[in-house]
């Protein structure tokens, strides 16, 4: 089961159970974190973040976890929120596909209104998928791939946070649909409080960062907003400016 559910007052996600506070010991390897609980109990976690998760992954740091009962799952706890300072981070990268679809149904987004139909983790091509696909009301399709950005540095977003051998190739792809006459979009999802821009990180992987400004030359459009992150859920906040 998710640990997410969708708030009915408004386009929010809201945790289904309290989250539970610990302490991060360490990430023991990239999709593993090892936690120590309040009652001092150190557990094994498992970490949704390919990622470096460079800035907020410094051992000590205050960490909400979620928890779930489905014995097909290796790991009893989910690494959910990692406090940068005082900043809560939402490290989860599968969270923001949800928010943004509950924004979009809401009619949060403007550019993204009036399409007839959502539809989630959609096939396309030959063997791509993409996170949300809209369609019909005799619009362009508009292809959404929906990126986590959790590294923050002195106010500006910055995606990504380690080298992707195969981000400039997914570029290219979503290049493609743009010449097949759809709509492509990159909406960068910034899960901290404390970014007021958002810019290709350049001195991370300057290979994809130039592959972003040359996508979204040729027409992929990028968005990118500011997210709520709180024990209770997760919500879109303020549109930030995309700076190339």
């Amino acid at each position: 089961m998710l640990a997410l559910r969708t708030c009915l007052e408004g386009p929010k996600v809201r945790f289904e159970q309290p989250l539970i506070e610990a302490t991060l010991v360490r990430r023991q390897k990239r999709f593993v974190a090892d936690v120590r609980l309040p009652s001092g109990e150190e557990v094994s976690v498992h970490c949704a973040h390919p990622g470096s998760m460079m800035g907020c992954s410094e051992p000590g740091s205050k960490v909400l976890i979620s928890s779930h009962n489905d014995p097909r799952r290796r790991f009893k706890h989910q690494l959910e929120i990692i406090y940068s300072g005082r900043t809560p981070v939402g490290i989860h990268t599968g969270r923001p596909a949800a928010v943004v679809y509950e924004a979009i149904m809401a009619g949060k987004i403007g550019e993204l209104a009036g399409y007839a139909q959502i539809r989630r983790d959609a096939r396309y091509g030959r063997d791509n998928r993409i996170d949300l696909l809209l369609e019909g009301n005799g619009l362009r399709s508009c292809y959404i791939e929906v990126v986590n950005v959790t590294l923050g540095q002195d106010g500006t977003a910055f995606y990504p946070d380690a080298v992707m051998p195969e981000g400039a190739v997914h570029m290219d792809e979503l290049t493609d649909l743009v010449r097949e006459g759809c709509r492509a979009m990159i909406f960068f999802v910034a899960q901290r409080g404390d970014v007021e821009r958002f810019r290709p990180a350049d001195h991370i992987d300057a290979e994809l960062a130039q592959a972003m400004r040359d996508a979204f030359a040729r027409g992929v459009e990028p968005v990118c907003y500011r997210a709520k992150v709180a024990r209770k859920g997760i919500e879109l906040d303020d549109r930030l400016p995309v700076e190339l």
